[in-house]
């Protein structure tokens, strides 16, 4: 009996003692900030507290990151009273006269720019949410997707803002333009400016001496077999610069094309490939882009990404062959070329 009582009285000390320790180790409650906290992804915006203390999630960076909050008002950047953010450039009012950025806040009713981050707009963009414009829009929900990349007015901020959505979450994005999670830009061409990125094979063209692609500083590499109301017979090809993907996994294409006369997408398809080849090697394959131009359009699109892992570790050239008959013979227009990666280690 007495061995009972004491491992019993045992019992109750250590439950004490554990009770004791279980309270000298308990923390208090997290409080998360107002407006909450996310990854930046459209179904988790960041909220505002996590965008002015520098938050960003570099493996959106191809993406772009989107950022909850309320539309509180604008930076006055019509005084000079310096391109910061302060109690002299806050602006909570509506109407204005600016319209080139925005304040975002946690909540509608906020008043203290210190808890109010900076966002840069353009485009579509600033046509639908700038505050000059829409002073209806002031205490308003939105999600905005862009950069966290830069400073803006002196703190971290969304700059290079591509799209919008009112309430508290972003847009899903088409899976085919989703590169794989952790891309990074591995080799990016703006062939607007880059007029050694790709050289060109001008094959055998019907009209001897006809140049089917040539270089536009309006539209980037340009191929048609069109000449003077007539067309040429060609097969020619633009070839990139040798692209390195060693050290990657999950390489991907995409490319910002418009094609026009080919009368439809499928007829594009039949006229025109888009080709990869390791370098050193003669044999090209073709690689599939998932959306291909309208053909029948000069309006700008992104192709999708296009699955390269067959080349990962690998050194490779992209190639773009373009047709044409007496007649069929439309015009494909390159801007912009983007090879990605995920870093292997």
């Amino acid at each position: 009996m007495k061995n009972i009582r004491l491992i019993f009285s045992m019992l109750v000390l250590m439950a004490m003692g554990l009770g004791a320790c279980n309270d000298d180790l308990s923390q208090p409650p997290v409080t998360l900030p107002e407006g909450g906290i996310g990854n930046g992804e459209w179904n988790s915006p960041a909220g505002v507290f996590q965008v002015i203390n520098g938050y960003n999630n570099t493996n959106l960076s191809l993406l772009g990151c989107w950022v909850h909050g309320y539309i509180v008002g604008t930076v006055n950047t019509s005084e000079q009273t310096g391109y910061i953010l302060k109690d002299e450039t806050a602006d909570f009012s509506v109407p204005t006269t600016v319209n080139s950025n925005l304040m975002l806040a946690a909540t509608p009713d906020e008043k203290d720019w210190r808890n109010c981050m900076t966002v840069q707009i353009s485009g579509t963009v600033r046509d639908a949410l700038n505050l000059a414009s829409n002073p209806d829009n002031l205490g308003k929900e939105v999600c905005i997707v862009g950069s966290l990349d830069e400073k803006y007015f002196g703190q971290y901020a969304l700059k290079g803002t591509t799209n919008f959505n009112w309430g508290d979450k972003g847009i899903e994005p088409d899976p085919s333009m989703i590169p794989p999670y952790g891309s990074q830009q591995i080799w990016q061409k703006d062939l607007l400016s880059a007029t050694d990125a790709f050289t060109f094979d001008q094959g055998n063209p019907s009209t001897a001496g006809f140049e089917t692609w040539k270089y536009s500083d309006k539209f980037g590499i340009v191929a048609t077999g069109g000449r003077s109301g007539s067309a040429a017979v060609t097969d020619a090809m633009a070839i990139s610069q040798e692209i390195s993907l060693e050290g990657l996994k999950d390489p991907r294409l995409l490319v910002h094309w418009a094609a026009n006369y080919f009368n439809n997408a499928e007829s594009f398809g039949n006229m025109c490939q888009t080709l990869v080849r390791v370098v050193g090697t003669e044999a090209w394959e073709p690689v599939t882009l998932p959306v291909p131009p309208a053909g029948n359009s000069w309006d700008f699109s992104n192709s999708g990404f296009a699955n390269l892992d067959a080349y990962a570790g690998k050194k490779i050239q992209i190639g773009f062959r373009y047709t044409s008959t007496k007649d069929l013979s439309g015009t494909w227009e390159i801007d912009k070329v983007t090879v990605t990666g995920v870093p292997a280690n």
